[in-house]
């Protein structure tokens, strides 16, 4: 039968409360935040994805992408693979925001392609 994949985002976890966040968790997002429109439709695609999937009986698989790094990344995209790429070839120290606690999930572009391959198996 047919499969369709839905690209989905980290985003729709928001500023998480539960670190490292499990496959039921939730998320914790802004309703009304600067960002909120893209958190907000990415979460309302991926529950549409599930009411098609129940109403029509078609898989569907979902990825939720985090911060994706490759060769062809713009350099002044102000994400922090870039950033940290900059400052250290300009052997700066790097920034660090807040107190230093945050994590980060990092896929190289390659990596994500097989895993979305994988997953559409």
């Amino acid at each position: 039968g047919a499969r369709i994949l839905h690209a989905s985002t980290s985003e729709v976890y928001g500023d998480p409360q539960v670190h490292p966040q499990t496959e039921d968790y939730w998320g914790h997002v802004n309703p009304i935040g600067p960002r909120s429109c893209y958190d907000e439709g990415k979460r309302i695609a991926e529950s549409l994805m599930m009411n098609y999937h129940e109403a029509h009986d078609v898989e569907i698989r979902i990825i939720r992408i985090f911060n994706t790094y490759g060769p062809r990344m713009d350099p002044n995209d102000g994400r922090v693979i870039s950033n940290f790429i900059n400052q250290a070839l300009r052997g700066e120290p790097l920034t660090i925001y807040g107190e230093g606690t945050q994590t980060r999930s990092f896929c190289y572009c390659s990596d994500l392609i097989e895993g979305m391959l994988r997953l559409m198996d």
